[in-house]
């Protein structure tokens, strides 16, 4: 049998006027035994939260809560309603930022073992390149329909030739809705590399899913521009931007 203290995240259920109706253990710890959720909220999201936590907003809503230590915290609060019965759960955003972003480092940091394995293995240089090419266009996945591509190196006709198949299958497999490419560690774009790049983005979009990149430097723009890239996908300034939007 499923219940709040069987749930994944700290979690509560109340009524239509935001009385708590019952609470799992780890929502007690965190916020109290108070008999209202707005004694959780913050005073400035109070207004918020009466307004969107009701019975017409079957979904989730942000709101900054005060712990039982006086921390104020961002929480995503994701809502069913059944009848007259809510049920919340309670997901810290600071944690979803922070659990997103070591992803992303992580892969960087096995990029760079692969690197000195390359430097320490000469004769197995043909394996090692094709890793390297593979891991340089990496598919992460923020949710199960929106990917992160992180590109390495330069930006070349052999990048693109060596990994489009890969993607555009997983991004066909999975039924991905969105990819997100950041070219934040890109050096060199060449001319035939981002004509093959414009490609794929067309490609990508024939397969249903939109396309953002993020992390251009000045001296990518001539390039991207003289291929219009700009009418195929959207720009972000930062990753950090594209995360936050993510997980909001």
């Amino acid at each position: 049998m499923i219940t709040l203290d069987t749930m994944p995240l700290p979690a509560f259920k109340m009524s239509q006027d935001l009385i708590i109706l019952e609470a799992s253990e780890d929502a007690r710890q965190l916020f109290g035994h108070s008999a209202s959720f707005l004694d959780w909220v913050d005073r400035e999201s109070r207004g918020k939260a009466q307004k969107f936590m009701t019975k017409q907003y079957d979904e989730k809503v942000e709101l900054n809560l005060v712990t039982t230590d006086g921390i104020i915290s961002s929480y995503i609060l994701h809502i069913k309603w059944d009848g007259e019965e809510g049920t919340v759960l309670m997901q810290q955003q600071d944690q979803m930022m922070m659990k997103l972003m070591q992803s992303v480092n992580e892969h960087r940091r096995r990029l760079e073992e692969s690197d000195m394995e390359l430097i320490l293995k000469k004769n197995e240089l043909e394996v090692s390149l094709t890793r390297i090419q593979e891991l340089s266009t990496a598919v992460i996945h923020l949710t199960p329909h929106v990917v992160l591509i992180p590109m390495f190196g330069d930006l070349n006709i052999e990048l693109i030739l060596a990994n489009k198949d890969r993607i555009l299958k997983q991004l066909y497999d999975e039924q991905i809705d969105e990819m997100i490419i950041d070219l934040q560690s890109v050096g060199k774009i060449t001319e035939d590399g981002v004509e093959e790049f414009s490609l794929l983005l067309k490609n990508c979009s024939l397969l249903g899913a939109t396309c953002t990149i993020t992390g251009i430097k000045p001296e990518h723009v001539p390039q991207l521009h003289q291929k219009d890239i700009a009418g195929k996908v959207m720009f972000i300034n930062s990753l950090k931007d594209t995360l936050t939007r993510i997980v909001s």
